[in-house]
């Protein structure tokens, strides 16, 4: 994973291949139900080699929700109902109740104009994944090893997984990410930002309850979005020109 190679040895050919890709992997807990009262190293069977592998780790919990299990319920019905459209509904009619649900798969709204078509989508992944090859730029270091050594410092205290070298490069992979999202050549501060916020919360949602509360404080100096009014400022001009083009 690290080195994104793959080893083969079979049939008397030994070789080393290209893996570029990103690795998505999915644990149950020990037990079938995830103990918040103990951290996420010791709710999975995954040595802590392999976990500080991973540049992100999310907790996803199936609490009870009637509203969200009733819009869950109804999403997987309906597309067993979508999978045969040949088959009339229970009441006797055809398939347009099963269709205008479609358009309520996000938190039982219903679907806004103007969304990204799925194509459109890939295509715009694929020139990003391509094309952009951001480079590092304002990268405000002391930020960033004050975080990595913020963290090690906590999870040697909490007893969590250990921060290694590899988090600290996970940050600046995040940040080109972002960059790449917006099709840009450079990281900007606002991308170091953000994937210093994206490595915080991963890092406090994966500790046990009883800290949760105590690290969100003590890593809120990092969270805190930057002030919106210079951003408004900068961001004046480039409207009233986009007004006068537009007019």
């Amino acid at each position: 994973m690290e080195q994104q190679t793959i080893s083969i040895s079979k049939a008397g050919i030994v070789t080393t291949l290209q893996a570029r890709c990103a690795v998505v992997a999915a644990a149950n807990p020990i037990g079938g139900r995830y103990n918040s009262t103990i951290p996420f190293s010791q709710n999975v069977e995954l040595t802590e080699p392999i976990l500080s592998r991973f540049d992100i780790l999310c907790v996803v919990r199936d609490t009870v929700d009637p509203n969200e299990d009733e819009r869950l319920a109804n999403f997987v019905v309906n597309s067993h109902g979508r999978a045969h459209p040949n088959k009339l509904s229970v009441d006797g009619g055809d398939t347009a109740a099963l269709e205008g649900e479609e358009n309520t798969v996000n938190n039982g709204e219903p679907k806004k104009e103007g969304a990204i078509p799925q194509e459109l989508l890939r295509k715009y992944i694929l020139f990003a994944r391509e094309k952009c090859r951001p480079k590092l730029y304002q990268v405000d270091q002391d930020k960033v090893a004050r975080l990595f050594s913020d963290m090690r410092r906590e999870s040697l205290a909490t007893g969590a997984y250990p921060i290694t070298v590899r988090h600290l490069e996970a940050i600046l992979r995040i940040a080109e990410s972002f960059a790449k999202m917006r099709l840009s050549d450079f990281c900007s501060g606002h991308d170091i930002d953000r994937a210093i916020a994206v490595t915080v919360d991963s890092f406090v949602g994966s500790q046990k309850v009883s800290a949760k509360k105590a690290l969100a404080r003590a890593f809120a100096k990092y969270t805190l979005k930057r002030p919106e009014k210079s951003q408004q400022r900068r961001a004046a001009p480039a409207a009233n020109t986009v007004g006068t083009v537009s007019a």
